[in-house]
């Protein structure tokens, strides 16, 4: 994990009725982080342990706030990735944006690299082929082997026979990100062929029983959660107790999951989402057009595409920030100026296929500038 991923990290509001954490002292507490893993602070694995955070209405999901900051523990403890960490910005790129250039691993990095046994229940990688596999990837580094990134991503792992207990999965999948990083001096993350749509018509049964897998590492997928009751809502859509149509299913979007997480493969989904939508009925896709927005009510209902498979997209934390304080203005509260949202600007998500569409943003700020001009802010 790096400066960069703290910055992009954006949490969802807990379920109704639940309280939160609060989001400034969340936000406070991360901005510490960041600077310690930019050589500024000294936040060590064990303040992030005993940090607790006062709860709030709405504030931030605690469940997700409490899995990202084992992630954060994680780094701190972890001697490859702190390292990386903490390494200063260089590079043109760098100095623009504020980002750091890609971490790069070394051999010794991987032979020193442990990993924790996997969470009860689980049986983990088998330790044998990771161990087997981490030897090639010390000797790519070193120039005695010829692994590629592509061959990393693509690299696919036995379970601990039974009885016994590997590798925790997540740790080994975090760790290899990196490598396929390392090795990639221009990220291209691959893009799988989205199959063609199939001629059978789907049925309730297919959608419950559908199952994707894993994008590749380099790349987060969608989120599980979200994808599952979107599918709930598809089967008894097809069953008659909903009322989805092929616009709902091609206006719907997903989140990415927490840091160090993988879900689903975001091409398998989609296909899969084009059968649905073809077969529902509704014509061919059409352009998305921007709504007048007056509120901050029509603001937040607003849904930004994310970024395409091939582009790096502008930072979701950064958008949602400035977002949220243009709507606070539109309600007539102080909030951000037509002058300060005008002088915006956002640095790009860390790969491809993350962050909000370009484009989309690109259109949708001015719009939002006029509409505060002509409110006299």
């Amino acid at each position: 994990m790096s400066a960069q991923d703290l910055r992009q990290v954006a949490f969802h509001r807990p379920p109704p009725g639940q309280p939160g954490y609060d989001e400034q002292q969340v936000d406070d507490f991360l901005d510490r982080v960041e600077n310690t893993l930019l050589g500024r602070d000294d936040v060590s694995e064990q303040d992030v342990r005993l940090m607790r955070f006062r709860a709030a209405r709405p504030g931030y999901h605690a469940a997700e706030v409490d899995v990202f900051m084992d992630l954060v523990a994680e780094t701190l403890r972890s001697t490859p990735q702190r390292r990386q960490a903490v390494a200063p910005a260089s590079g043109a790129h760098a100095t623009s944006t504020g980002m750091r250039p890609a971490p790069r691993l070394t051999p010794q990095d991987v032979r020193g690299v442990r990993f924790h046994k996997p969470r009860p229940g689980n049986r983990g990688y088998h330790e044998g082929e990771i161990d087997a596999f981490l030897e090639r990837i010390e000797r790519t580094l070193a120039g005695h082997d010829t692994l590629t990134a592509a061959e990393v991503q693509d690299a696919e792992f036995s379970f601990a026979p039974p009885g016994r207990v590997g590798y925790d999965e997540d740790d080994v999948d975090t760790f290899l990100d990196l490598v396929v990083v390392t090795l990639e001096r221009t990220p291209t993350p691959p893009v799988r062929p989205r199959p063609g749509v199939g001629s059978r018509p789907l049925t309730a049964r297919d959608v419950r029983t559908v199952e994707f897998g894993k994008p590749p590492r380099g790349r987060r997928g969608y989120q599980e959660s979200q994808v599952d009751k979107f599918l709930d809502r598809i089967e008894r859509t097809l069953l008659g107790q909903d009322d989805l149509s092929a616009e709902d299913i091609r206006e719907v979007r997903f989140s990415r999951p927490l840091l160090g997480r993988r879900g689903y493969d975001e091409g398998e989904v989609d296909a899969f989402l084009a059968r649905v939508e073809k077969q529902l009925g509704d014509g061919p896709p059409r352009p998305r057009a921007i709504p007048p927005i007056t509120s901050w009510e029509q603001l937040r209902l607003l849904k930004i595409p994310m970024a395409g498979a091939d582009r790096r997209g502008y930072r979701t934390s950064q958008v949602d920030r400035t977002l949220e304080e243009i709507g606070i203005a539109l309600d007539g509260m102080i909030g951000a100026s037509s002058e300060e949202v005008a002088k915006t600007r956002f640095a790009l998500a860390l790969l491809e296929g993350q962050g909000y569409d370009r484009a989309y943003v690109d259109e949708l700020m001015p719009l939002l500038v006029a509409e505060l001009r002509r409110r006299g802010r």
